[in-house]
């Protein structure tokens, strides 16, 4: 196993062995294959359009895919990122930021286990989205998990907003913002994440997280907030159904104010 470095453009000899000597990102293959089992591919600073990207499409047993600096390296592009094949057995996507992909990241392969940890992600309802959401996930879902990230989601145009078909993914320690106050959908695909834990979800319509969106039962230590109603009052375990407080929603700033009543929740066991 190795660690090997993407950017944008090639830089330096272009072999991967440093930050100066980085990969292009259309020598990505290349660079999976140098890392191999157990490998780390590091994404320095600066935008990369992804298209419709399989990632560790060689089918290694662990594969990590970072960000070097939290953030700094950007996904954009019309489609989407698939981890992994058959044979892959965990996989993490981490520290990266996105925006207008048709959904953020599609779970459909049969990896064994996929994480994807402290995600920034922004959409906003000028890109068509796909009616699919934010997060596919349909085959062994149970197994993914999605950590210390935020999702702030504008979809005019999506049936779905969080995701399809996430059933069984674990969700925790994260922040959702969804603004669809012209769309009649449900947030989570009617049924929720299997687990959802330390989390906020915040709306300005009824259907993207209402009772019919989310089932509270499977909420701890969540906070829940409709901004037009009062659908969801109570339920769950431990949860709290008041204003997040964000910094600055409509902009993608999912930050809480000191003054946030989620804040307990949030660090709540």
């Amino acid at each position: 196993m190795a660690t090997v470095y993407i950017a944008p453009t090639a830089q330096g000899s272009a072999d991967g062995t440093s930050e100066a000597n980085a990969y292009a990102y259309s020598s990505l293959n290349t660079a999976e294959t140098d890392a191999g089992n157990g490998g780390t591919i590091l994404f320095l600073d600066g935008t990369y359009n992804v298209g419709t990207a399989i990632w560790d499409a060689g089918g290694f047993a662990d594969m990590t895919f970072k960000s070097l600096n939290d953030h700094g390296a950007y996904l954009v592009g019309t489609s989407y990122i698939r981890p992994g094949s058959s044979t892959t057995n965990t996989f993490k996507i981490e520290g990266f930021a996105s925006a207008n992909l048709t959904y953020m990241l599609d779970f459909s392969s049969n990896s064994t286990v996929t994480t994807l940890n402290n995600i920034k992600h922004i959409d906003t309802s000028s890109t068509t989205k796909s009616s699919l959401g934010a997060i596919y996930a349909y085959k062994n879902t149970s197994a993914h998990r999605i950590t210390n990230s935020s999702f702030s989601l504008d979809y005019s145009g999506s049936s779905y907003l969080f995701g399809y078909n996430t059933g069984g993914v674990t969700v925790e320690a994260c922040s959702f913002f969804i603004k669809c106050s012209s769309v009649s959908a449900n947030g989570i695909t009617g049924t929720s994440p299997g687990n959802i834990k330390n989390t906020i979800f915040a709306s300005d319509n009824a259907s993207a997280i209402g009772s019919s969106a989310i089932n509270t039962s499977n909420c701890t230590n969540c906070c829940i907030h409709q901004m037009n109603s009062t659908s969801h009052t109570s339920g769950g375990t431990d949860n709290v159904y008041a204003d997040p407080q964000f910094v600055d929603s409509a902009n993608g700033d999912l930050r809480l104010r000191p003054t946030s009543p989620c804040i307990g929740a949030a660090t709540a066991s």
